[in-house]
C-alpha cells in the first residue's frame, strides 16, 4: 500500500487538554511534546520520510504569557537536547531543520537549535522540520520580495526556491479543528487532509493508521 512520502502535522489541542484535566498550559504542551516523540515513531517506522510540524504559530506566540512562553521554551530545549543524544537519530539518519522568526527566542535556545541543525545536516534517510513561530502568509510574502529582488521570472519552479518550506507534503493531518490555520499554505495546495475531532495528547496509533487509511483509499487528482 502507498505510504505518504511527506506528512505535515498541526497538533492542536494541548492547551486545551490540560485545562480539560485541571493542568497548567504547560503540562499540555509537555503531554504533547510526549505524543509527538510517538508520532515520529509512527511517521518513519511505517517508511515516511519526512515531516514537517507546526510546532509555534506567530499569533500563538504573541498570545501566550511570558509564565507560559518561558515553560515552553525549557519545553523546547530539553526536547532540542535530546534531538542531540538520542541513538534514534543516528540510527534513523533524520535531519533536522528548524523554519521560522527565531528573533524572539533566548540565545541559548537558538545556539540550540543550530547545533542540532549543524549535527544532522549530512543525514539524508529522514527528514523532520519544525515550524517555530512560524506564518505561511508571511513566508509567501518572503518568498515573493526575494523573487523580485533576484530578477528571476515570476514562476512557480523560481517562487519555489525562496520557500523556507520546499517540499510538498502528501498528507496533511489536523488535531481538534478543521482548518488549516496559516500553516504550509503554498506547499499544501493538493495535499490531502485529514481531520481528528481529538486534542492531540489523546491522538492514538489507531487515529495515524486511519488517517494512513484514508490517504491510501483517495485517488489523488491534483486539480484535475
Amino acid at each position: 500500500m502507498t505510504i505518504p512520502r511527506h506528512i505535515a502535522l498541526i497538533p492542536d489541542g494541548n492547551r486545551r487538554w490540560a485545562k480539560k484535566q485541571g493542568l497548567n498550559p504547560w503540562d499540555g504542551h509537555k503531554a504533547g511534546i510526549d505524543r509527538f516523540k510517538e508520532f515520529l515513531d509512527w511517521c518513519y517506522d511505517a517508511g515516511v520520510e519526512e515531516v514537517t510540524a507546526y510546532s509555534l504559530s506567530k499569533e500563538n506566540l504573541a498570545k501566550r504569557n511570558r509564565a507560559e512562553m518561558d515553560a515552553l521554551f525549557k519545553l523546547y530545549e530539553g526536547g532540542f537536547r535530546e534531538l542531540l543524544s538520542s541513538p534514534a537519530v543516528k540510527k534513523r539518519q533524520l535531519r533536522v531543520s528548524f523554519v521560522g522568526d527565531l528573533s524572539h527566542f533566548p540565545p541559548g535556545l537558538k545556539n540550540l537549535i543550530r547545533e542540532v541543525e549543524s549535527n544532522t545536516k549530512e543525514y539524508t534517510k529522514c527528514k523532520l522540520t519544525l515550524c517555530i513561530n512560524y506564518s505561511g502568509r508571511e513566508e509567501i510574502l518572503e518568498a515573493a520580495e526575494k523573487l523580485a529582488k533576484s530578477g528571476k521570472a515570476f514562476t512557480e519552479a523560481n517562487f519555489e526556491r525562496f520557500l523556507q518550506i520546499r517540499s510538498q507534503p502528501d498528507l496533511l493531518i489536523r488535531t481538534a479543528e478543521k482548518r488549516i490555520s496559516n500553516f504550509m499554505l503554498w506547499q499544501s495546495a493538493y495535499s490531502e487532509v485529514f481531520f481528528s475531532a481529538k486534542m492531540f495528547p489523546d491522538f492514538s496509533k489507531k487515529d495515524f493508521d486511519d488517517a494512513i487509511e484514508q490517504y491510501q483509499n483517495t485517488k489523488r487528482k491534483y486539480g484535475k
